[in-house]
Order: structure tokens, then sequence, then C-alpha cells
């Protein structure tokens, strides 16, 4: 009974944390990781 109580216990934190990280909203924005590089304005 323990050993299927501490199996169904821990499987049920483990989906419940996969369950909230798939429905992030930030996992579906791609982020450049390389920052925007700035006009040259003809500056010498």
């Amino acid at each position: 009974m323990i050993d299927t109580l501490s199996l169904l216990i821990s499987h049920g934190v483990i989906l419940l944390a996969a369950w909230r990280l798939l429905s992030r909203p930030d996992l579906d924005r791609d982020i450049d990781p390389t920052p925007p590089r700035e006009k040259d304005s003809g500056h010498a």
C-alpha cells in the first residue's frame, strides 16, 4: 500500500510540474540571443 501511494504521489507531482511548465506562455516565444546592432550613423 505504501509503495503504491508513494509512486502515485511522486508521479502526480511530476505530472503537475510538467503540466504547469508546458502551459507557460513564454514557451511560445523565440527570443533572439544576439542584441540588435546599432545602425551606423556614418560618423568617422
